[in-house]
């Protein structure tokens, strides 16, 4: 069964950014994919991030992966209420992160896939679930041990993320973190 990785748009702005969505499209190996509210997020930040505009979600995922079943719907609805706390008046808050875990924790053909996001509360959720996680960092250090990248390049961009104002969870604090 083949593995995908699920960016969220927090981990995807990050590498936009600071100008380095190749570091991320070579982190996903080939087998990127995204669910629908997380298409429509990228598009509205498109307006926000400059990079991200150049960014063809149907060419680096795929068609975004809907949920047209009621019940999953329903699940999903749910989930963004309850587990993350969104409400009525903002439906699509949290909407990303719950239709992503709903498809990794339902679907049997995502199963051992990979959620990648910098919202902690979301991925403690996932975890807690068996869900496989990564955040900006874990991107990072899995681009140094497979000699895309050095440890000192790594730290640039966790130093020019965090200075772009961006979420990055677990902040290194030298190029040494990156070993």
């Amino acid at each position: 069964m083949p593995i995908h990785w699920f960016p969220d748009n927090s981990l995807i702005c990050n590498f936009a950014a600071v100008d380095q969505l190749g570091l991320l499209r070579t982190s996903l190996h080939g087998s990127g994919r995204i669910v629908e509210a997380v298409e429509y997020e990228i598009e509205r930040s498109s307006a926000h991030v400059p990079h991200l505009r150049g960014l063809d979600t149907n060419e680096w995922f795929g068609d975004a992966i809907s949920f047209q079943d009621e019940k999953d719907q329903r699940a999903i609805e749910s989930t963004r209420r309850i587990r993350f706390g969104g409400d009525d008046e903002r439906p699509l808050e949290h909407l990303g992160e719950s239709q992503t875990l709903h498809l990794l924790w339902t679907r049997p053909e995502f199963a051992g896939s990979v959620w990648m996001s910098e919202d902690g509360g979301a991925l403690r959720v996932a975890r807690t679930m068996g869900i496989i996680t990564r955040d900006s960092r874990d991107v990072l250090e899995e681009l140094v041990a497979f000699n895309e990248i050095t440890g000192s390049q790594a730290f640039e961009v966790a130093v020019a993320i965090d200075r772009a104002d961006r979420p990055f969870l677990r902040m290194p604090t030298s190029a040494r973190d990156f070993r």
